[in-house]
């Protein structure tokens, strides 16, 4: 049975505040809270599965918020939500049944991924200012195939992605809805929380029904990431779109700094 010190739940529960706060304004709070469980010797689904509980409790926590102010598209969410639910049940059976993967490998593709995708929204600072969302007719009862396609693939393919690995899912959401489906940032975020709640749930489901969740971690980070996850949602409303791109460029940045670091140096 493993046992930790008062001092280590208590380090591990502030960076999950840390993270709470910037994943629900930006995505990537798992970049902070995946290293700070396996600088406590955890194997890797270990780590997955209680980093998913810590997840899911404040991406709940952010989708509740973006809700109530109406700052979500309610057909893109649950679609969305639905796919990501499947695709990161398979991400995490695979995961399970790996055992580990090659994380240098991992951090390098998707550490470039996200430096493309900062740089790609740095200079194009029209994207995301304004919604432009042309999914849903005059009336509010349509939505066009394109951006159903475009909804369920992202759901499916991140989710997957979410469920095996994680750091970095919420920012991967954040620019598909940005990028493809045009909402402006702070409604986009807002998908992108739902999108990644439901990920959070496929995945947790599968690591809580393979015994990989470290409750007496898992719990105490889970309400500090919580308590961030509705202060970053409510700045992200309050201050707007123009606020929530440069937080997610910040985010994007460091997540991909912090994945190309582990490339070089292994740590």
């Amino acid at each position: 049975m493993l046992s930790f010190s008062t001092s280590q739940i208590a380090a591990c529960s502030a960076v999950a505040f840390i993270a709470g706060l910037i994943d629900a304004m930006a995505g990537g709070g798992g970049i902070f809270t995946m290293p700070a469980l396996a600088a406590l010797g955890l194997p890797i689904p270990n780590v997955a599965g209680t980093n998913k509980f810590v997840g899911a409790s404040g991406s709940s926590t952010a989708t509740i918020s973006f809700l109530v102010r109406g700052k979500l598209d309610r057909f893109v969410a649950v679609l969305g939500g639905l796919c990501a639910v499947l695709g990161s049940i398979a991400g995490a059976v695979a995961l399970m049944r790996l055992g580990k993967f090659n994380e240098t490998l991992t951090k390098s593709v998707f550490g470039g991924l996200l430096i493309v995708m900062a740089l790609y929204m740095f200079f194009k600072p029209q994207i995301g200012g304004v919604s432009a969302y042309s999914g849903r007719t005059p009336r509010n009862i349509a939505i066009t195939p394109r951006n159903i396609a475009i909804t369920i693939a992202a759901g499916l393919v991140i989710g997957f992605y979410d469920g095996f690995f994680g750091p970095g899912t919420g920012s991967f959401f954040v620019f598909i809805m940005v990028r493809f489906l045009r909402f402006d940032f702070v409604t986009g975020t807002g998908n992108a929380k739902a999108m990644n709640l439901g990920s959070n749930i496929g995945a947790l489901g599968t690591f809580i029904i393979g015994g990989l969740v470290i409750w007496p971690l898992a719990i105490p980070m889970a309400i500090c990431n919580a308590a961030g996850s509705f202060i970053g949602s409510s700045l992200a409303i309050k201050k707007g779109s123009k606020f929530v791109r440069w937080a997610f460029l910040l985010a994007a940045a460091a997540i991909a700094g912090r994945m190309m670091w582990f490339v070089v140096t292994g740590k």
